[in-house]
């Protein structure tokens, strides 16, 4: 009894099979590839809301911390509206802190000079958020403190005060009787692919050291009654 013929697939066979696969990996591949650009687009949008909290939590924390405008180890609190690409030489914020250093060391003194500034990136590709700390306040000759990226791809930074009832564009303690705002309203406009307006971002601080007009009127009212006005100082 003859044994039973081998069989083989055909070409036929072999091409239908084929075709089959590839358009199984074909569908496989359209899927993954959708599946990993919509990873990529959140990764993308959470790194920007997540890069904008870190810079607004150092502003915060350096506000919080602001010191009254007076004595020796303090000066002026100086703020500017600010836009986008404004003078690199021209602080944006000016204060006086009793916040950390950029680099932490033995023998730094609790107060110390706080500046904000935007600044062209050294390869003047983006704008970017720069904090500056001097923390030896009392150094014969001034260094510029030491400088921090605090956030990259910055468009604009605008800044208010609100001095107890309204809110001002600028903020020169010199001339507001040495006091600090009640409170800051800090917004970031950073550079976002995703968004053609950019990337905006508003808090409100509110400065623990800060006096309203009526706060200012009390007290120096209450300084006179001693023969001596208090200046609006606390």
């Amino acid at each position: 009894m003859k044994g039973r013929p081998d069989r083989a697939f055909t070409l036929l066979e072999m091409l239908v099979a084929t075709t089959m696969v590839v358009v199984l990996a074909g569908s496989l591949y359209a899927s993954l590839y959708t599946a990993f650009k919509a990873r990529r687009t959140a990764l993308s949008a959470c790194e920007e809301v997540r890069k904008v909290n870190a810079a607004m939590e150092i502003i915060q924390a350096d506000l919080l911390s602001a010191v009254i405008p007076n004595g020796v180890l303090a000066s002026e609190f100086m703020g500017q509206s600010g836009q986008g690409n404004i003078d690199p030489e021209l602080a944006l914020l000016s204060f006086y802190a009793s916040t950390t250093d950029v680099q932490a060391g033995p023998g730094v003194g609790d107060v110390k000079r706080v500046e904000y500034s935007i600044e062209n990136s050294p390869d003047l590709r983006e704008m970017v958020l720069v904090r500056r700390v001097t923390a030896n306040l009392l150094a014969p000759q001034d260094t510029g403190g030491r400088a921090e990226v605090v956030c990259r791809g910055v468009r604009a930074m605008v800044m208010r005060y609100f001095d107890g009832q309204t809110w001002q564009e600028e903020w020169d303690s010199t001339a507001q009787e040495n006091t600090l705002p009640t409170a800051v309203e800090v917004t970031l406009v950073l550079d976002s692919p995703s968004r053609p307006n950019g990337l905006t971002a508003c808090r409100i601080v509110l400065v623990p050291c800060g006096q309203d007009i009526e706060q200012r009127s009390t007290t120096g009212t209450t300084g006179g009654t001693g023969g001596a006005s208090a200046g609006g100082k606390p």
